[in-house]
C-alpha cells in the first residue's frame, strides 16, 4: 500500500485552482466532490480514533486464510495500532515505525505492510485526499453489477510512501457521487514478489453512517481478467466501526 501525507484540501481551494492544472483537477475535485458524499474531512479527521474489526477471507486460498484483526487509526497522522484477535500479539505503525509485540511474534501478511491496509480500504475514498496523488478521469466508464461507473485513476508521486508505483482507479457513481468500489496493484516489495500483482477489484457493501461518515459494511474482492471485474475470489467482514475520542489508545511506538 502507498500512504503518503494527508491533507485537507477543501473544494473551494481545489476550484480557484482549476484553471491551471485542467484534467488533474477535474479528477481530483470528483474524488473531493466522494468525500463530500461519504460525510467529508471535516468528520472524517475530527471524529477521532476510529476503531473497527476487519476480518479477511482469502477464500482463492483455502478456508483457513484468513487475516483479522482490530485495530485502532488516527485518520489523521495514519498512526494504527492492531491487536490480533484470538492472540496475544499487538502491531502498529507511528510516522513510518513499525513495530510488533512480542518482539519475535509472527503475523503474515508482514506488519508494515498490513498495517495500514485495513484502514486504506475501508476508509475509501477519504484516504485518496493526499498531497502525493495525481488523479485523471478515464475516458470510459466501467460496469459492475448492472450500473455505469466514471473511473478516476489515482496515481502517486515517487516520495509517497513505501510503494510509490501502486495505482487505484476508482468507481464513483455520477449521480450520487458515492464510490462503489476501486481497482489497485499492489507493488509493495515487503511481500517478497519479484513482479507486480495482478489488479483486484474491491466493492463497498452496505454503506453505514457511523457518525456521519458513510463506510462499507463489507468488501468483496475480484479478479480482474482483461481489466474486466470477474468472479469473487475473497471477502471481508467489517464490525464493531465505531469512533472514539482522541487519545483513547494509546497509538505510540511502544519501548
Amino acid at each position: 500500500m502507498t500512504y503518503g501525507k494527508i491533507v485537507a484540501i477543501t473544494s473551494t481551494a481545489l476550484l480557484s485552482f482549476g484553471a491551471l492544472h485542467g484534467e488533474e483537477t477535474n479528477g481530483r475535485a470528483l474524488v473531493m466532490e466522494s468525500i463530500a458524499a461519504h460525510g467529508g474531512t471535516e468528520k472524517w479527521y475530527g471524529n477521532g480514533q476510529l476503531q473497527f474489526r476487519w476480518t479477511y477471507h482469502m477464500t482463492d486460498r483455502g478456508a483457513d486464510a484468513v487475516v483479522d484483526t482490530v485495530q485502532t487509526v488516527d485518520t489523521k497522522t495514519l498512526a494504527v495500532k492492531h491487536e490480533v484477535v484470538g492472540k496475544d500479539v499487538t502491531f502498529g505503525m507511528n510516522n513510518g515505525v513499525d513495530w510488533i509485540r512480542p518482539k519475535d511474534a509472527e503475523f503474515m501478511p508482514p506488519p508494515r505492510f498490513w498495517a495500514l491496509t485495513p484502514t486504506y480500504f475501508l476508509g475509501i475514498p477519504f484516504v485518496f485526499n493526499d498531497e502525493n496523488a495525481n488523479f485523471a478521469i478515464l475516458p470510459d466508464t466501467m460496469e459492475f453489477e448492472g450500473k455505469d461507473y466514471t473511473q478516476v485513476k489515482v496515481t502517486y508521486n515517487k516520495e509517497a510512501g513505501d510503494s510509490p508505483d501502486d495505482y487505484y482507479v476508482l468507481l464513483i457513481d455520477s449521480e450520487t457521487k458515492l464510490t462503489r468500489g476501486a481497482y489497485y496493484t499492489v507493488t509493495s516489495n515487503l511481500l517478497g514478489r519479484d513482479q507486480v500483482g495482478p489488479p483486484k477489484f474491491i466493492s463497498l457493501d452496505d454503506l453505514q453512517d457511523i457518525d456521519g461518515v458513510r463506510l462499507a459494511g463489507g468488501h468483496r474482492t475480484f479478479e480482474m481478467p482483461e481489466g474486466k471485474i470477474g468472479e469473487q475470489m475473497r471477502f471481508t467482514e467489517v464490525s464493531g466501526v465505531k469512533w472514539l475520542p482522541k487519545g483513547t489508545v494509546d497509538l505510540a511506538v511502544p519501548e
